[in-house]
């Protein structure tokens, strides 16, 4: 367990159980399959992110719960759906929803997980919030299909892939600051939005750096899938950047084997882009904490500011 996460167990269960029920299926088969997918979530991250910043604010209520859930699920529908693009064998130290189902049923699997997330923020009938995560769903896939189509492009930019990071991961954390502020003022919304936009793209710089220099037993998922896609992420930019590029770049390109995927990962640690990644990460951090001056002070403030440490301090 997270340490920041301290005392959210039983809101957790909430969050489990809202999950839980809104997967419910009339049909029997449906019901093995959510069965024997098993525990589908990860850290809970986003849905801690809502209650957090809904017990700085107040407390938290049974609406938070449902948010965090529905969050939940919109994020395990993208990394169902990840899983097939990047044909990664494991997620969590499990097989993924591919290798065990087929691609077919992994597809749907995932889409299941998108219109259940969308129906249960409808039953809480406030069409704000519905706007609000259906424009960040939309914004999520045209991350994805941006990234797709940036692929083996030497020339993407830090400014394009900051984008890209904010598309497919940083604008759901961005939300989920949102969410745990409904019914605050705007300056806490706005403080709550920040934290959560910068978390996110910290958490995604990070998560690419452990692609290239993780432990696959510790981080529990393949890992170099971005450099065997040719993803153009932060430590490959800055890896390119530091001379030589088109012979990097010919490189990269070359790397669809096993053994080439490898040759460049440690090329890319060795050049230290790693830890230079990873130091924009820190700084984002920063960005997020210093957001929180906008939050009141108290012990749900405190462990909002010790999540965002554990963004950059994580070995998986």
């Amino acid at each position: 367990m997270i340490a920041a996460f301290a005392g959210l167990g039983p809101h957790f269960a909430a969050v489990e159980r809202c999950m839980a029920a809104a997967l419910v299926s009339e049909e029997l088969r449906v019901e093995h399959l959510i069965a024997d997918l098993g525990p589908f979530h990860g850290k809970l991250l986003r849905p801690a992110l809502v209650l957090l910043v809904a017990e700085t604010l107040g407390q938290v209520g049974a609406a938070h719960h449902t948010l965090g859930a529905a969050l939940e699920m919109i994020h395990t529908a993208t990394l169902i759906h990840d899983d097939l693009i990047d044909d990664s064998d494991q997620r969590r130290g499990a097989p993924s929803a591919h290798v065990r189902f087929g691609n077919t049923t992994a597809v749907l699997l995932g889409d299941y997980f998108y219109t259940h997330a969308f129906a249960i923020v409808a039953a809480l009938d406030d069409p704000e919030l519905m706007r609000r995560l259906t424009r960040v769903t939309n914004v999520i896939c045209a991350g994805e299909l941006h990234q797709q189509m940036a692929a083996r492009d030497a020339s993407v930019t830090e400014a394009e892939y900051d984008r890209i990071i904010y598309a497919k991961t940083a604008c759901l954390t961005e939300l989920a600051g949102v969410f745990g502020a409904t019914g605050a003022n705007d300056a806490q919304r706005a403080a709550a939005a920040a934290f959560g936009r910068s978390c996110g793209m910290a958490f995604q710089i990070a998560d690419d750096c452990l692609d290239v220099a993780g432990d696959a037993a510790k981080v529990g998922k393949t890992l170099a899938t971005d450099i065997e896609r040719g993803r153009m992420t932060l430590p490959v930019i800055r890896w390119l950047a530091q001379g030589e590029a088109p012979a990097k770049a010919a490189h990269l390109l070359a790397a669809t084997t096993p053994e080439r995927v490898l040759a460049v990962r440690a090329e890319i640690t060795a050049s230290g882009a790693v830890a230079s990644a990873l130091a924009t990460a820190r700084h984002h951090v920063s960005v997020a904490t210093a957001a929180l001056a906008g939050l009141p002070p108290g012990q749900a403030r405190d462990r909002l500011a010790e999540l965002a440490a554990f963004i950059v301090s994580r070995d998986h």
